[in-house]
């Protein structure tokens, strides 16, 4: 999930000379005096739409612009130079039509803003990092199944897919806790990336990892360190399309299968189609309904052994939300559905019900209510036992559960215990 947050920078981090680039143009000149600040930055709107930020500033505002990286379409940002480090920046159209707002922290380091359509109807999160710190041609996008251990509190597993612009994302699963993570990377490589996930009582575990070479980390945990060992690695693909109307974007490990190969086809084609179909029409500059349409989709690994890999499959549609389970048998190179892991139908039920009564509650009184309404209807087989998941949603995500190994014997068919270990 997206983390919702905004950073308040002071005003002497964000003045500094000018760095010597060749940002500004002929507009930007001319709506600035003396140009005191510059930047370009590299990033993604709404986590996987590609774009570029660039950005000048004198005494008193910032000008600059929104590129989107499909089309190469741009839209103006113009607006007050702040001095707590929050930005509100007007984006126009090329005919100084309102088109959007940018709010948020803009810093020498990153901006993190949220984009609004000028009518208020969608909000997006935009995350970026300047270009002269990213160097995206000698970064390989993956996943990375790493496993770190040396106290009682541990083991400590991470599900982490490491994205272009600097991102990482993934799940945490600590000594059977899950929760979703997002950090940030501190070299152009990924090799250091920092996270945080919570402990059992809900505080902080601040988390930086440092690749010592292609197996192991230095994972420092709350300023303790320890070994983190990389078990499996896969190179992440994105597959886009996107235009300055919307886009459709799907990640997904490339895994070496035919059987993959075949499975993920028969999943997303008809809907790429027909999200294609649907972007095409909406390409003329005159078009109201910019970033309107939206459909993307992704793959997660929940868990992976020498025998197996076992995740999650999720679709987002303007119109409906899909999500998945599924674990890929490696040896036999077979994917195993959901239905055809349970003896019957009705041990989904008795997992949700198990799931939901080992949960506490929860602060959000609202969240909690959607948690007793929807239930967990998706299971997936880790070595711990099964975690029952609920289905995505786009105001609280999901939530993952684990359910002990007796609990899971009962509910999944004898002859797949032996590749969970159990």
């Amino acid at each position: 999930m997206i983390m919702k947050f905004l950073v308040f920078i002071p005003l002497f981090l964000f003045v500094v000379s000018v760095s010597g680039q060749d940002l500004p143009d002929a507009w930007m000149e001319a709506e600035l005096e003396d140009i005191i600040w510059q930047e370009s930055y590299k990033g993604v709107l709404a986590d996987y739409h590609p774009v570029t930020l660039v950005l000048a500033s004198d005494q008193h505002q910032v000008a600059g612009y929104l590129i989107h990286e499909g089309d190469q379409r741009r839209h103006k940002l113009l607006g007050d130079k702040s001095k707590t480090g929050y930005f509100q920046l007007q984006e126009l159209d090329a005919y100084d039509r309102l088109t959007g707002y940018l709010t948020g922290s803009i810093t020498n380091d990153q901006v993190i803003m949220k984009w609004m359509s000028a009518d208020q109807s969608r909000l997006f999160e935009v995350k970026a990092f300047p270009e002269r710190l990213i160097k995206i041609k000698n970064f390989r996008p993956a996943a990375e199944w790493i496993s770190v251990t040396g106290t009682p509190t541990l083991p400590l597993h991470l599900s982490v897919q490491k994205m272009d612009y600097g991102i990482v994302s993934g799940i945490a699963n600590l000594n059977g806790q899950y929760s979703r993570f997002e950090g940030n990377c501190l070299d152009g490589t990924c090799s250091i990336w920092n996270t945080l996930i919570p402990d059992a009582q809900g505080a902080p575990i601040y988390i930086q990892m440092r690749q010592k070479d292609m197996n192991v980390y230095k994972a420092t945990l709350n300023g303790k360190e320890y070994k983190g060992e990389i078990k499996y690695s896969t190179p992440l693909a994105v597959r886009l399309y996107d235009n300055s109307a919307g886009f459709l974007d799907f990640v997904y490990p490339k895994f070496e299968s035919k059987g993959y190969d075949q499975w993920l086809g028969q999943k997303i084609d008809s809907l790429w189609d027909k999200g294609i179909s649907q972007l095409a029409l909406s390409t003329q500059p005159e078009d109201t309904e910019r970033l309107s349409y939206r459909s993307s989709g992704w793959i997660e690994i929940v868990d992976e052994g020498a025998a197996y890999v076992s995740g999650i499959i999720t679709f987002i549609n303007p119109d409906s939300v899909h999500s998945e389970s599924f674990v890929w048998l490696k040896k036999e190179d077979i994917f195993v559905s959901q239905y055809e892991l349970v003896n019957d139908q009705e041990d989904l039920v008795e997992g949700s019900t198990l799931a939901l009564a080992s949960a506490t509650s929860h602060e959000d009184e609202e969240y909690h209510a959607w948690l007793e309404e929807v239930g967990y209807e998706l299971m997936v087989p880790t070595y711990q036992g099964v975690a029952m998941t609920t289905v995505f949603n786009m105001v609280y995500g999901d939530e993952l559960r684990l359910l002990n190994i007796e609990e899971s014997k009962a509910m999944i068919k004898r002859k797949y215990w032996k590749y969970f270990g159990w």
